[in-house]
């Protein structure tokens, strides 16, 4: 579980460098998956938007995780039981991390309608904190999102070894190529655990088709060596993104 916690990341559209982004990482079960959508689209959206508005923060997202469909920190993620979903919240800085404050209370009278109607069914999956270190981004909205997880001993050399894909990935998105729309590199603030994941990609897509081909590029163990990442990405997932602010 310790390791799948630790995924999630990021996709607005007008990120800079070393920005604060949290991700908090629930499990609802396909019965209840139909009213935590609308809720979080219909409503609970509208309360992120005004507090981007306000700038509490700068972006809100609501993603589900789609493949794979195994069992993942012991639940199975599979359309036929229940997914992993995750949502998250791009701090310009830590100061704005630590003064966000509970933006989504009293939801219903803010909405004007009952409480009970914004009520749903999840289990809590954890909490997790991340840096944006580095990333660039195409004039296409990102749909899909491919996550990529590791550990290395030395984060600064994986995090310098991924400028020639920036550049790549950037080639790319001014030609509207494979359906990449965003890329972005990152470490993780907190929790800090040794052999845990602390270092990650995140490649933006436009169709889901696009990110599986992307998932299925095979990349040798020497290239992960060089990138100061010698077991290579432990964990990627593929998520579709269900609801989000703009800026």
């Amino acid at each position: 579980m310790k390791r799948f916690l630790t995924i999630t990341l990021l996709f607005i559209s007008l990120v800079s460098y070393a920005q604060i982004t949290t991700y908090h990482l629930v499990y609802v079960k396909t019965a209840d998956q139909p009213k935590f959508e609308t809720v979080e689209k219909k409503y609970m959206s509208q309360l992120a938007q005004e507090a981007v508005k306000k700038g509490t923060f700068r972006y809100w997202a609501l993603e589900k995780f789609v493949q794979p469909s195994v069992n993942i920190g012991g639940k199975l993620n599979s359309q036929l039981v229940g997914n992993w979903y995750q949502f998250v919240i791009v701090h310009p800085d830590m100061k704005s991390y630590l003064n966000t404050g509970n933006w989504w209370a009293n939801a219903g009278e803010k909405m004007g309608v009952p409480q009970e109607l914004l009520s749903y069914s999840v289990e809590q999956g954890g909490m997790y904190i991340w840096n944006i270190e580095d990333s660039v981004w195409g004039n296409q909205a990102a749909k899909y999102s491919l996550y990529n997880f590791g550990f290395a001993h030395e984060p600064q050399l994986f995090l310098d070894s991924q400028k020639p894909f920036k550049k790549n990935f950037e080639a790319q998105m001014k030609k509207n190529e494979n359906g990449r729309a965003g890329w972005v590199s990152g470490t993780r603030v907190s929790p800090k655990n040794w052999g845990e994941h602390n270092v990650m990609t995140w490649d933006g897509f436009t169709t889901l088709e696009a990110a599986m081909n992307h998932l299925n590029y095979k990349e040798s163990q020497k290239a992960y060596a060089e990138q100061g990442m010698p077991e290579g990405f432990s964990l990627r997932i593929v998520a579709e993104k269900i609801a989000e602010t703009t800026n």
